[in-house]
């Protein structure tokens, strides 16, 4: 089968010298995924900096990661009633988290889902740069506009299990580290950076010099994913549900991998479509 990744003229885009901790051009910065407060009508339900986590699943990893970076846990009124409240309150208390009774509509502002407690923490993974030049094998995901938290938490989980490296989403018009995300990803949160960008092709062209293949998944694409010999370090750009990528995250690809399905009249779930893709590389990884 022939390796669509060998090809002389794509190569080059790696034959340059590596950095080891490839600068962020003038134009470009990464944000902390958790800098979008939740609002209501007298200001912020909590300050920017604290990352909202529910779910009890999401709340018990948070509580198991990093106990240190937590700061405030929300209970709703009448937890007393529910035993699975009960041990939270308690795991809270063993790790000196200060517990707040709130009102359940108030729980609901930060998300229809919250199963009666709420966790904040103020801490979140990081992507490690000077590491990537060692990595034999790596997995990094680029979203190009997901706005459906559900989507974004689905993502999140799959990457915790597939070892991804880091998310990147844009910085505007996309959804970012909500309560919601939280509780679909299940805790994985906890290990996976997602980190905003406002420039993708700046980014996209730092990772190429660490070695990494750009591949789009898209519609448009000619390549098959599962006849792919896939490179070692490896980008995906999932674009958005509704519009796909953008043309000039599109450009910025080295190549664009269709996914094999019965019918053009519809397309994958763009949380689906990144399991496929990360399942398949993790395959070719081991």
């Amino acid at each position: 089968m022939k390796n669509r990744f060998s090809k002389p003229k794509m190569q080059k885009v790696f034959t340059k010298k590596n950095s080891q901790n490839p600068p962020l051009r003038s134009s470009e910065k990464i944000h902390s995924s958790q800098d979008r407060p939740v609002r209501e009508s007298s200001g912020p339900l909590f300050p920017k900096s604290w990352r909202p986590i529910v779910g009890t699943h999401a709340i018990r990893e948070a509580l198991q990661v990093n106990p240190k970076g937590l700061v405030q846990a929300w209970l709703k009124q009448g937890w007393e009633s529910s035993t699975e409240l009960r041990e939270l309150e308690e795991l809270f208390r063993s790790q000196k988290v200060k517990i707040e009774v709130k009102p359940e509509p108030l729980l609901h502002k930060l998300s229809q889902s919250h199963q009666g407690a709420a966790l904040f923490s103020t801490w979140q993974p990081e992507l490690n740069w000077n590491s990537l030049p060692q990595k034999e094998t790596s997995k990094i995901l680029v979203l190009d506009g997901i706005e459906d938290p559900h989507n974004l938490g689905a993502i999140i989980r799959t990457s915790w299990l597939m070892s991804v490296d880091a998310i990147l989403i844009p910085q505007d018009r996309a959804v970012g580290l909500t309560a919601t995300v939280h509780k679909v990803a299940c805790g994985g949160a906890e290990h996976v950076p997602v980190l905003e960008v406002t420039n993708f092709s700046n980014i996209l062209e730092d990772l190429k010099k660490l070695n990494f293949w750009v591949l789009g998944l898209s519609h448009k694409g000619k390549s098959p994913l599962f006849k792919q010999k896939l490179p070692a370090k490896v980008v995906w750009v999932i674009g958005a549900e509704d519009k796909g990528l953008r043309a000039a995250t599109e450009r910025a690809c080295d190549e664009l991998i269709g996914i094999p399905q019965v019918s053009a009249a519809a397309s994958y779930n763009a949380s689906v479509a990144a399991a496929i893709a990360l399942s398949e590389t993790h395959r070719q990884q081991q």
